[in-house]
Formats: structure tokens, sequence, C-alpha cells
């Protein structure tokens, strides 16, 4: 018999290895569960069988996976339709890819270290997932785990926030929970690309780091003047596009403060509220109130979709050390979940938090 060129036995050494979707024999894994929408208090650690990558698809020993708003809600069955019980929560994260189900683009990101986000389900407080070949991102080596862990969440919605006003189709903007990680990626963005921004904190002590830190007009809604200040700058700068992370009341105060035809973007719930707008505004006003949710951003997953998600994506990761950095508050192993994290919660302007599984 002839023999095999030493090319094609490269290769197929190659394919019997990449094909192997539990490379480490795993029987089971130790993973983060909701057994109950309590909030985060309430999830419990198990051992449970690891998924295993089918074709196109690889498997994710996870590094870190950050805790945002919409975790939190989720946690607590207030994020979108909540889905059936048992779950493993956490949206979006990083760490190396262990094996591949198959696939020209799988086989080839074993031994990488990528980020993803997956819908619903098995999330990423876990040791192992399974994320789609397609829609991974290669994480270059100056991007820490951190920021590579959050590199899509926040940066690619503090990206779609903004555009409105950096393609110039409103003269400024106005955000609300300017503190966030979200809220000073935007400030970033605007030092970036010059647009006028109004950034709203609820104490004193977070408005005076965000101007040491080059903010130009932050206001405290605390501060008994506040509505008038923020009509008085929103009209001042023609502020006609708000984005609100609150919810509650403060979406009438934007809807009342604002120019004559302005939009608010709600894209988050931090006041445990639903949205209350004085309908006067609605009616005689002008005034839009909608709704954003990155998810329905890449609603399109044909061709074009993936490559402009592809494009975003790659536009994002250029920042993730500069404009698009995530600060790190703390790191949780899964067992600390239900004991530590609640508390953290109370305070999340000193920076992400983030869930290590495997440490």
């Amino acid at each position: 018999m002839p023999r095999r060129p030493a090319c094609c036995s490269r290769w197929l050494r190659s394919r019997s290895v990449s094909t192997r979707v539990n490379p480490e024999g795993m029987v089971t894994m130790r993973a983060a569960i909701l057994e109950s929408f309590s909030g985060p208090a309430s999830v419990v650690v198990r051992d449970i069988p690891p998924p295993e990558p089918g074709p196109g698809e690889v498997l994710v020993k996870v590094t870190c996976s950050p805790v945002n708003p919409s975790d939190v809600l989720y946690c607590s069955g207030l994020y979108g339709k909540p889905p059936q019980l048992p779950v493993t929560p956490g949206f979006e994260g990083c760490g190396v890819v262990a094996a591949s189900g198959g696939g020209f683009l799988a086989d080839r990101l074993i031994g990488k270290r990528v980020a993803g986000a997956v819908q619903a389900g098995r999330g990423f407080w876990s040791q192992y997932v399974v994320l789609k070949a397609m829609e991974t991102m290669v994480m270059p080596p100056g991007v820490t785990n951190e920021s590579a862990a959050s590199a899509f969440v926040n940066p690619l919605t503090a990206v779609a926030l903004a555009r409105p006003v950096v393609e110039g189709r409103h003269p400024a903007m106005i955000q609300t929970a300017a503190g966030s990680q979200l809220g000073r990626m935007i400030i970033r963005l605007s030092q970036r690309h010059g647009f006028r921004l109004i950034n709203i904190v609820h104490r004193k002590s977070l408005a005076d780091e965000l101007k040491s830190k080059g903010a130009r007009h932050v206001l405290d809604s605390s501060d008994p003047g506040f509505k008038h200040d923020l009509s008085t700058l929103a009209h001042e700068l023609g502020a006609t596009w708000a984005a609100d992370a609150v919810a509650g009341e403060m979406t009438g105060i934007l809807a009342s403060c604002m120019p004559q035809g302005s939009t608010i973007a709600v894209y988050g719930v931090l006041s445990g509220t639903e949205s209350r707008v004085n309908p006067g505004d609605l009616i005689f006003r002008g005034q839009t109130v909608t709704g954003f949710w990155l998810s329905g951003e890449f609603k399109d997953r044909g061709p074009l979709g993936l490559a402009r998600i592809a494009m975003r994506m790659r536009h994002a990761t250029s920042l993730l050390e500069t404009d698009l950095k995530t600060e790190a508050q703390a790191h949780l192993t899964l067992d600390q979940i239900a004991t530590k994290l609640p508390e953290l919660l109370k305070n999340t302007s000193k920076g992400k938090i983030y869930i290590t599984p495997n440490a």
C-alpha cells in the first residue's frame, strides 16, 4: 500500500483531535443553576453533564463572565420571556476553545481565546459552554480577560445608543445611569466623536468623579434644582435623543424636560418600576418613547446580517482597552454568587463584577 503523504497524515490527525467533543473526559461539570426566579441569591451550584458541541459549534472552557443588569433581571424572571427552569445564567463571557463539533471554522478555533454570547438556557456561569463558531470572536493578546468577557453586551449597546448623535441625526444626547460601565463608555465615545452629551447620575460624588474624568455636562438627579437644570441644558444644547437605563419616573422627567419632538430609548429598568410618562408630553409635544434591546439589533442572521455583526464586533474589539474598556470591581467563584453577589450589586458604579467558573 502506498504511503500516505505527510501533509495528509497531519490533516487527519488534526481532524481526529478537533472532533473530540469531550477532550478532558469529563463526566460532570459545575454550573450555577437557577431553579426559581428569586434573584441571584437563589442560584445554586450543581454538578451537571457537560454540553457537547454539534457541527459548526465549539466547546469553550469559561475564563470569566460579567454580571450585567440583564443577568440580574434574568435571575428574577423579568428579562424578556421567562425561560423554562432550571437554567444557567450568564449571557456573555470569554474562554478557551477546548473542542470542536466539526466544521471548517470550528476546527480552527481549538486552543483560541474567544468571546461570545448566548441567548438563554445554558449560559456562561458554568465551567463549559457551547457556542456557534460563527458567532465567536477571537480576542487579540492585548485584550484582558475582563474586557474580552464584556466584549458584546455593553460595548455594542454603547455604540448603538450613540450612533444617532454620531451620525448627526440629533444635535445632542442625554443619558441616565452615566456612572455605570456602559455610561462611561458613552462618555468616552462622546469625547472621541465630539458630540454633546448630558450625563445624569444619582449622587454628587459620582457627578464630581465623572467631571474629573472630562465629562462636561453632569447633573445630579438628587439635587433640588435637577429638573430645571436639565430642561435648561437640554434646550440649550438641542438634546433630542436620550438613552434611559433607569425607567420609572425618570422617563417622564426626560420627556417633560427635553425639546419638543424628542425621542427617548429605554434600555434598562434600574429603578425596578415601569416607565411613567405624562400623556400630554406624548400627545401635545410629540415626544416619543421607544425601547432598545441589543438582541433586536441582530435579528438578521442571513449572510448580510452576519457580516454586519462581524463588522461591528471588529470595530468594538479595537476599542476594548480604550473607549469601550470595562473596569473590574470583583471576581466571584460559582460558590460565591449566592452569598456575595447581592451585596456587590448595591454599588455597580465601582466596576463590573465577574464570575470565574473555573477558579
